[in-house]
């Protein structure tokens, strides 16, 4: 016969391993990001691969069509 305490200690052990494996997977999926997050920026800084990370570097520059024209909110004559 199990002694009282003593199921609850072997869930608390259980959840405690559980735990530990979940949060070294957590810190290993931030680590990943954020690495991902300093390469990304590395490639942006980069005039050469820049273009192919962001379409806002291709279209940079670019005029915009005689027909787009912006609403005038500031003169309402």
């Amino acid at each position: 016969m199990k002694q009282p305490g003593e199921e609850a200690r072997s869930y608390e052990a259980l959840f405690i391993k559980f735990s530990t494996q979940v949060e070294r997977k957590l810190k290993t999926l931030l680590l990943c990001l954020l690495l991902l997050l300093i390469v990304f920026q590395i490639l942006l800084h980069n005039r050469f691969t820049a273009p192919y990370m962001s379409a806002v570097f291709r279209l940079e520059g670019t005029p915009l069509p005689a027909s787009f024209q912006l609403p005038n909110i500031l003169n309402k004559e």
